[in-house]
This record gives structure tokens, sequence and C-alpha cells, in this order.
């Protein structure tokens, strides 16, 4: 069956996750219910964004977005222009549909940088088809992410550093996060984040539902506190108005709304840090400036539930490489995080995960029944293969830092981790349930469920052949990397 022949419902549409891009080997469009995908023919050729670091002013930014930018990381470098994926390039140019592009830098300040995808053009591509967002939030030390509400709820991953979400729901609320913390963000309440590191760089990923966003696809925020940059929101008033409603000269609303041009990241002077590090890290009512939102915010307070109803207090934290790892051996581990063991998920409809592979160790080829999976590469080399379901090619991709795939509903894949060095990677899947993946190969193969005749029936060869076939590996989940030495020693 070749790909233009599958058929899938377009009416269908999956309503809890995010997106980017592009051209398969034949116009491919596909969208399941709830976790599925959808692919849309169109070229991204001309989609290649370029970025500028004014830290380095006058050179190009090339950069991925998921990559650290401290001095002592590995060089990033660019991805490549050659395509390598077997079974794409020989008829198509252009990237492939699963290796997003870069992300598109929306904010660039002294003090941090936001890139987003999909970008605006973009939007109509598999993330924005999918009603999904991503973004990488860069912070220095000390800085801060003015407060704001975005059209779309948002699950955070903090990838390095320490970080304090202040957030507007029955009062101020305040949590600390750290490196490998998930927290859920409501959409349309309003936040801020400071670094509360005086010396490393914040790297926060976040993953956003955009089916109910203003702009269909993508994302944006509003700003309420700003001035001239970014443009606050209370700048769409008359100032008479505003005037009245402070109780206040239009003067003094031209000049509050007139300070602040420094960007939506900003530097916190040293005193204004040790204040707001100062404060203690729990849900506070303040005395004053926020209680005027306490009716709105609770439209959204569910959305904070840990798991029994409405709670009085915000979810705590759920810090992803302090759980148990839900599989392990010599050659790697895999952690997942659904509903099941942090409420706040199964609101977002999202699951989280994280994979760790030894040199040249193999995550066993296999797909997901139930979602489709965002991957961001967080350390090392490798390669990931998809294969399409009509058992062509559709990815055989080299893997870096920064590097991000996405893995649609059903798609079989594997991952493969250099032989010099490790391989981390870790990512979103549209569905807070259990993923239950389906393995191909090793002890825990599909394969070797199935009985002997229909096996032996569907391969056309002897039973005797597959029992030997199916039963040389003894390792499930992840795999050590063949060796010729494993080879010779089982025949010679």
């Amino acid at each position: 069956m070749h790909a233009r022949s599958v058929s899938f419902d377009k009416k269908a549409n999956w309503t809890g996750e995010w997106n980017p891009i592009f051209l398969l080997p034949r116009v491919l469009e596909a969208v399941v219910a709830r976790g599925g995908f959808r692919l849309d023919a169109a070229s991204n050729g001309d989609r290649e964004p370029r970025h500028r670091d004014r830290e380095d002013e006058g050179e190009d930014d090339d950069r991925e977005g998921g990559k650290d930018h401290d001095e002592d990381d590995r060089e990033g470098g660019k991805h490549r222009d050659e395509d390598d994926d077997e079974g794409h390039s020989s008829k198509h140019k252009g990237r492939n549909p699963f290796v997003l592009e870069k992300p598109v830098e929306i904010v660039s300040t002294e003090a941090g940088k936001i890139h987003v995808l999909p970008g605006r053009k973009d939007k109509a591509g598999v993330l924005g088809s999918n009603n999904i967002g991503v973004n990488f939030i860069t912070m220095e030390p000390k800085a801060l992410l003015l407060p704001q509400y975005i059209d779309a709820p948002c699950v955070l991953y903090v990838l390095k550093g320490k970080m304090r979400l202040g957030w507007v729901e029955d009062g101020l609320n305040q949590q600390d996060l750290e490196a490998g913390d998930i927290y859920v963000i409501p959409g349309g309440l309003v936040f801020y984040i400071l670094n509360t590191d005086e010396a490393q760089r914040l790297r926060v990923f976040g993953m956003f539902d955009t089916s109910e966003s203003l702009e269909t696809g993508v994302f944006q925020s509003a700003f309420v506190g700003g001035g001239t940059n970014p443009l606050t929101i209370l700048s769409g008033f008359d100032s008479d108005v505003l005037a009245a409603s402070f109780k206040v000269s239009s003067e003094e609303v031209i000049e509050v709304l007139s300070n602040q041009d420094q960007g939506p990241i900003v530097y916190t002077s040293q005193a204004r840090f040790q204040e707001l590090v100062s404060r203690k890290s729990k849900s506070s009512r303040a005395s004053w400036s926020w209680s005027w939102l306490n009716y709105i915010s609770s439209f959204s307070s569910e959305l904070f539930d840990n798991g029994g109803g409405k709670s009085s207090s915000p979810a705590k934290p759920f810090n992803l490489f302090k759980k148990k790892p839900d599989f392990e051996n010599d050659n790697g581990r895999t952690i997942a995080v659904d509903g099941r063991q942090y409420a706040p998920l199964r609101n977002a409809s999202v699951g989280v995960f994280a994979v760790s592979l030894k040199p040249a160790a193999i995550l066993a080829p296999h797909w997901n029944p139930r979602a489709a999976e965002i991957a961001l590469v967080t350390k090392g080399q490798g390669v990931f293969q998809i294969s399409f379901p009509n058992g062509t090619s559709a990815l055989n991709k080299s893997v870096k830092e920064g590097t991000i795939v996405f893995v649609p509903r059903y798609f079989p894949m594997s991952q493969i981790a250099s032989r010099e060095g490790a391989l981390e990677f870790v990512g979103f899947s549209t569905s807070a349930a259990p993923n239950n993946p389906q393995f191909l190969c090793g002890a825990s193969s599909v394969l070797k469920a199935l009985d002997e005749e229909t096996l032996s029936t569907a391969f056309a060869a002897p039973p005797e052949k597959l029992k030997d076939f199916l039963g040389w590996q003894k390792d499930a989940v992840i795999l050590a990397g063949f060796v010729e030495e494993d080879y010779n020693a089982r025949f010679f």
C-alpha cells in the first residue's frame, strides 16, 4: 500500500496539543481524533528563519531553540542542510516533515530570548494543524519575564536552572521550580517568571494547546505589565477612560504607560531581586492589587486541581527526575509522567517523558497507540528513525543537542545513541493517559505474542526459523547496540 492510498477523516481534529511543517513523500494528510496528527503537503523551502544574537552582533545565530547558550556547552552548529532521510530525499527536497524547523525568535533582549514553533508562516504545518505550539525561554540570571497571559494553556518543563513562577488566581500565588520540574499554566491567567539563580541561565521548554487560541494554530501573549516595549494591553484604551478607571489624571496614565522600553524580559536590580526572592514561595493573598481578578481567575481554578475536585491550594510541581524510572536496565532508562501521577496533566491532555540511552544503545522499534510525541534532544548525538505505516522509511536522521522531532501517533520509531556517548531526550506526548508503547523487537515484542502458525504464515518462513530469529534478543525496551563480536560468537 502506498502512502497516497492512506485515508483519514479530515473532519476529525485533535484538540489537546502543539505544531510545525511540511512535505511527505506523496501528498499525505491525516487527522486522528485525540492525540492523532495531521500532515499537510506544504513545502517549507522558503521557511528558514534566521536569528540575530545581540550578544554576537553582526553574526547569525544558528543555535537551535533547545540548545543551551552557556559557553561551556558543546557547539551546536546548524541543522544539516543535506537530507539523509532514506526513502524521502530521493523524491523530495527540503526538510523532512518530522524534524522541526529551527524555532522562530519572537523576543530578544539583553536579559533573555523566546523562540516558538510554529511561526505565523508555519501555522498550517504539522504542529499548527494539530493545535500544538512549543516555546523555548532563555533568561539571564536575575531576569524577569514581565506579567502576561497567553491565549492557550501550557505545560512547562524546566530544562536548566531555577525559577519562580508567580500567577494570579484568587490572589497572588508563587511556586519555585528547578530543573526537571513540570508545571501547568492555564490559559488566560496572569503570570510572570523570575530567574532566581544569580549565576546560571534559565532554560524552559513549553507546550501549548492552541485549539482555542485567538488565531488558529498559534498562541500569543498579552502583556499586563509593560509600556512602549512591550506594549501593555492597557494601551488599547483611551487615556481618559483609564484615568477615570484608576481615578488618576491622564498625565499620570501616560507617564506610567511610557516608562518600560526594555522588552518583555528585563534585568532586575540587585535590591529588587533580593526583595522578590525573599518572599515566601507559596499561595498568598495580595493585600491590594490582585483582588479584582479573583472572580475572573476562579474560572480556571480546576486546572490547578490535584485530583479530587477543586483544590484550595495550587498543585505542587512534579519533578521528572525524582520519579523512579518506569524502565531501567544496563542500556538506559525511560521515565514517563501522565495524568495518573500528576493530575494537572489530565486537564492539559499532555504527558511528559524522558529517555536516557547509553552509548550505542537502541530504544527498540515501537509505536505509540494513543499519542503523538514531540522530542527535544538535550544531550549527545544519535539517530532517530521513523517508519511510515506502509513499511517505507519516513525518517533516518542524525540528531544532536537541540534537535526537535515530531512523531505522529501510530508511526513506528526507534532512537539509537552514538557509539561515542549517551543520548538523552525529553518531550511531550499528546495524551495524559498511559501510552502503552507497542514494541516490535526484544523480549517484549508483540511478534513473540503471536501464535507460531500465524507468524509463520505471515512471514512465509518455517516456525523454527522464526523462533530462533526472535529468541536471540533477551533484553527488552532498551537494547544493546549490535556489534560484530555478537555475530561471530553466534555463528563462528
